[in-house]
C-alpha cells in the first residue's frame, strides 16, 4: 500500500486549490488539540502536493507530530520535529495559503526554546498555553 501511495500523481495548482479544505481541517484539528488527527488529515494531501508547497505542508505535519510526541511523553522527538518544522514553515514566511507563517514560526521557536530550557527531566512542565496556534484565513478557489 505504501508503495502505491508514493506513486500518486502530483497535483496541479488547480487541483491543490480544490483540496485546500483538507489543509484547513488539519489546521483546525491542530488548534483544537487533535495533533494526531491533524497529522493524518494533512498527510494524504502532502504526499501529492508539488514543491514548494509540499515543504510547508511537511512542516505543519512535523509540528503536529512534535505535539504527538509530547502527548506520548517522548521528549527526544519533540525537539527534532520542532527544529524541522521551524525550518520548513519558515521558508514560507510571512504568509502562505492564508496561514500567518511568520507568526507561527515565532510561536514554534518559543515552544522549542521552552522545551529545551525544561530539558528531558522537566519537559512535562511545559505550559500548554504555549502550544502554537495556527492563525489563518481560508482562501477560496477565486483568491
Amino acid at each position: 500500500m505504501a508503495e502505491a501511495m508514493r506513486n500518486l500523481p502530483i497535483l496541479t495548482p488547480e487541483q491543490l486549490t480544490a483540496r485546500l479544505d483538507e489543509l484547513y481541517r488539519a489546521i483546525e484539528e491542530f488548534n483544537d488539540g487533535y495533533f494526531f488527527e491533524s497529522h493524518e488529515t494533512l498527510e494524504d494531501l502532502w504526499m501529492v502536493t508539488p514543491w514548494p508547497e509540499r515543504q510547508l505542508f511537511q512542516g505543519l505535519i512535523q509540528l503536529a507530530a512534535a505535539f504527538v510526541h509530547y502527548a506520548r511523553r517522548e521528549y527526544p522527538g519533540i525537539l527534532k520535529l520542532l527544529d524541522a518544522a521551524i525550518e520548513k514553515v519558515g521558508d514560507s514566511a510571512p504568509e502562505a495559503f492564508g496561514i500567518e507563517t511568520a507568526g507561527l514560526v515565532e510561536s514554534m521557536r518559543r515552544a522549542r526554546d521552552e522545551f529545551g530550557r525544561l530539558g528531558e527531566e522537566r519537559f512535562l512542565e511545559f505550559d500548554e498555553r504555549r502550544v502554537p496556534h495556527i492563525s489563518f484565513q481560508r482562501l477560496t478557489s477565486s483568491d
